[in-house]
C-alpha cells in the first residue's frame, strides 16, 4: 500500500524531502505546508502536488499516513505530538528536538498511539560512513581511542545575518544542534554510549534578536565526549571560520581512519606507514542509495527502511527511532550545560 505523506517545512523540505519522496514508489506525497502565504501553493504547482496548507493544524487533520516534519527546530516537538496524536507516523528533521525532555515525550506518545517515529539522522546511511561502521567491526584500527571532528564553514559569516531559528537558543538552534548533531549520532554508532561531556559554546556573529528573545544560541564551540569504553571524541565547530571544510579523524591503536567531509572519501593509515591507503564500500552499499552520494543518497535508503518500519510494524535495526534522537539531544543538552556552568557533566544528568 502506498504511504500518503504531508510535508511541513518547504525550504530545506524542497530541497531534500520532496525529490526523495517522489522518487520511492512506496510513497506518494499529497500535500504540502508553508506559512508564508502562496510559498505552499508555488512548491506544490512545481511538483505536482496536490494539496497545499499555510495552517499545518490542517495539513496533520487531512488524509495521510506520514507527517515528513522539515519546519524550524522550535516547532518540531509539537508538530510530531499533533501528527501522533492525529494517528499518523512521523518523520522529524534535525535539530530533532529543542531538549531532550521534549524528546522523551515523543517517544512515550508513538508508543502510546503505536506510531513510527523516525528522526533524519540519514548521513548514518551513506556508504562510506557505513564502511566506517565495517571496518571498525573488523577490528582494522586496532582499539579506538580517540575520534576528532571538525565542522567549519563561513556561511554566518559571508553576509549580514537576519534573527531567525538557528539563532534560537531555547528552542533548538545553534550549530552545534543543527549540523554537529550529526556526527554525535555517527560516534554513537561507531563507539557506544556517551557517559561524560565538556564544552564550550561561543557567538560571535552579530544578529539583533527580537525583544524578549532568549540567549543567542552558538556559531562556534568545543566539545569533548568521553565514551563508556574510554574512547575520548574532540569536536569542534564553528559558523564563521574562513577555511570551509569537514573532516573525522578515528585514531585506534594499530592504525588511523580519515574520512573527508561526511563520507566523501575514507582512508585508512597503518600506524608507522606514510601512505594513505582509499577504501571503497561493496557496491551494493552504492547501489542502495540509487547512485546518489552523501546526504540525498542517505535520505533515500531511510524512506526505504522507515516504509519497511510502517508496512510490516518491525523497525529495521538501522533505522533512526525518536530513542536515537532523544540519546543525541541528551548529549547536546549536557554539552550546553557543561559549557553554561563550566564544569563536566554526566549525560545521566539529562532526563
Amino acid at each position: 500500500m502506498t504511504i500518503r505523506v504531508g510535508l511541513i517545512g518547504v525550504s530545506y523540505g524542497e530541497r531534500v524531502h520532496i525529490p526523495a519522496f517522489k522518487a520511492n514508489p512506496k510513497y506518494e506525497l499529497v500535500a504540502v505546508c508553508a506559512r508564508t502565504p502562496g510559498r505552499a501553493e508555488a512548491v506544490a504547482k512545481e511538483n505536482s502536488i496536490a494539496r497545499w496548507y499555510t495552517d499545518a493544524r490542517q495539513l496533520i487533520a487531512s488524509d495521510l499516513d506520514l507527517v515528513s516534519i522539515a519546519s524550524p527546530p522550535v516547532t518540531h516537538a509539537g508538530y510530531a505530538a499533533a501528527a501522533l496524536s492525529a494517528g499518523r507516523h512521523a518523520l522529524v528533521e534535525i535539530a530533532f528536538a529543542p531538549t531532550a525532555s521534549d524528546a522523551s515525550v515523543l517517544i512515550g506518545m508513538a508508543k502510546d498511539f503505536q506510531r513510527v517515529g523516525a528522526a533524519a539522522y540519514a548521513f548514518r546511511y551513506s556508504p562510506n560512513l557505513r564502511l566506517v561502521s565495517d571496518l571498525l567491526a573488523q577490528r582494522l584500527v586496532g582499539q579506538p581511542r580517540l575520534l576528532r571532528f571538525d565542522f567549519f564553514t563561513n556561511f554566518l559569516a559571508l553576509s549580514q545575518q537576519s534573527y531567525r531559528w538557528i539563532w534560537d537558543g531555547a528552542n533548538g538552534g545553534g550549530v552545534l544542534s543543527g549540523f554537529a548533531s550529526h556526527a554525535v549520532d555517527l560516534a554513537r554508532r561507531w563507539l557506544g554510549p556517551v557517559k561524560e561531556v565538556d564544552g564550550t559554546l561561543a557567538t560571535f556573529t552579530e544578529v539583533t534578536a527580537p525583544k524578549n528573545a532568549g540567549p543567542l544560541a552558538d556559531d562556534t564551540g568545543l566539545a569533548t565526549l568521553f565514551f563508556e569504553n574510554g574512547v575520548i571524541g574532540a569536536f569542534s565547530h564553528s559558523a564563521v571560520a574562513a577555511y570551509p571544510h569537514t573532516r573525522f579523524e578515528l585514531l585506534g591503536s594499530t592504525a588511523s581512519l580519515l574520512i573527508d567531509g561526511f563520507g566523501d572519501e575514507v582512508s585508512l593509515l597503518r600506524l608507522g606507514e606514510t601512505s594513505l591507503q582509499p577504501q571503497y564500500p561493496p557496491p551494493h552499499y552504492l547501489e542502495a542509495t540509487r547512485g546518489q552520494s552523501g546526504l540525498p543518497g542517505g535520505f533515500a535508503i531511510l524512506l526505504d527502511e522507515l516504509a519497511q518500519a510502517i508496512d510490516s510494524h518491525t523497525t529495521p535495526p538501522t533505522l533512526p527511532t525518536f530513542a536515537d534522537g532523544w540519546e543525541v539531544t541528551r548529549i547536546l543538552d549536557a554539552v550546553k550545560l557543561a559549557a553554561r556552568e563550566r564544569r563536566r557533566v554526566a549525560v545521566s544528568e539529562i532526563g
